[in-house]
């Protein structure tokens, strides 16, 4: 494994420490103001804090929306999972709609094999296996409690899993900012007209939470789009599952979901199977030389 692909492991964890921040914000926030009205928030502010720094930073002209099918198509799917993950948080905690959001891996892998013919090795498919089966136990849901709305966090999860792969092929001439704002038009335009009917006027305590959701994700994305620059879809997905060690925490000081000792378990197998794939690049580069 190169520098440059341990780059976009980095970038990649600590996106998905940040993103969590913007997750417990739209969580809370739905409890007192309408959940598209959340959905709104996050694409808005997403557009508004990138567009001004890409009008800054490049020029107001690639504020206009570039005619790509890759771009239309990822900000449509960006749109998808997140509205869809949005509901999927109002009506269940942060660590059981990460659950059934983490089908994205498994799907993340299998697209790039299929459609990028990226090679897939063993050790990858058990780790990314590995990272699920952790998930499972430091969730560990039933039949008992299955809902209408795990539908929905899984429909969420795929959608994502879109969104990454395409990440994966939009053209790298292309500005990271000028990209992830793009990306959340589609969710800009249609929220803030869906949402006209159903508004409330927010508090000033509110506003704040509502903006900090939009720019926090902003950021979380930008990352995002650096690492999948860097390093190849089906090397990062085992990697996707550190986004729950930041949701466990704020989901225990938030929400007072409180982890027992089957999560921590969990959580333990979710970071050895990330840290499993690293150790084989070097030998298969080492094998290609001798």
């Amino acid at each position: 494994m190169d520098k440059r692909q341990l780059t976009g492991i980095l970038l990649l964890v600590i996106a998905l420490q940040i993103l969590p921040i913007s997750d417990a914000l739209a969580k809370s926030l739905s409890a007192s103001l309408p959940v598209l009205q959340v959905i709104w928030a996050r694409f808005f502010f997403h557009c508004l804090a990138t567009g001004a720094y890409t009008a800054w930073r490049h020029g107001p002209r690639l504020l206009l929306p570039t005619v790509s099918w890759v771009l239309t198509a990822r900000s449509c799917a960006l749109c998808f999972a997140v509205g869809l993950f949005y509901v999927a948080l109002h009506h269940m905690p942060m660590t059981t709609a990460l659950t059934l959001w983490f089908v994205e891996p498994f799907l993340l892998t299998i697209l790039a094999m299929v459609l990028f013919k990226e090679k897939v090795v063993p050790l990858q498919w058990l780790a990314v296996t590995l990272g699920f089966l952790g998930i499972v136990l430091a969730i560990r849901p039933s039949a008992e409690t299955w809902q209408w709305s795990y539908l929905i966090g899984l429909a969420a999860g795929m959608g994502y899993a879109v969104f990454l792969l395409l990440t994966r092929v939009v053209e790298s001439r292309i500005p990271a900012i000028v990209s992830v704002y793009q990306t959340g038009l589609v969710g800009c335009i249609l929220s803030s007209v869906a949402v006209i009917p159903v508004w409330q006027a927010p508090s000033a305590i509110q506003w704040l939470q509502l903006v900090a959701i939009g720019c926090v994700a902003a950021l979380a994305h930008l990352l995002i789009v650096k690492a999948f620059e860097r390093a190849e879809a089906s090397l990062l997905a085992p990697f996707t599952y550190a986004e729950v060690i930041t949701a466990t925490i704020l989901g225990y000081l938030v929400f007072g979901d409180v982890p027992d000792r089957w999560a921590y378990a969990g959580l333990a197998l979710i970071i050895l199977s990330a840290i499993a794939v690293v150790p084989r690049e070097p030998r298969r580069e080492a094998a290609a030389q001798t």
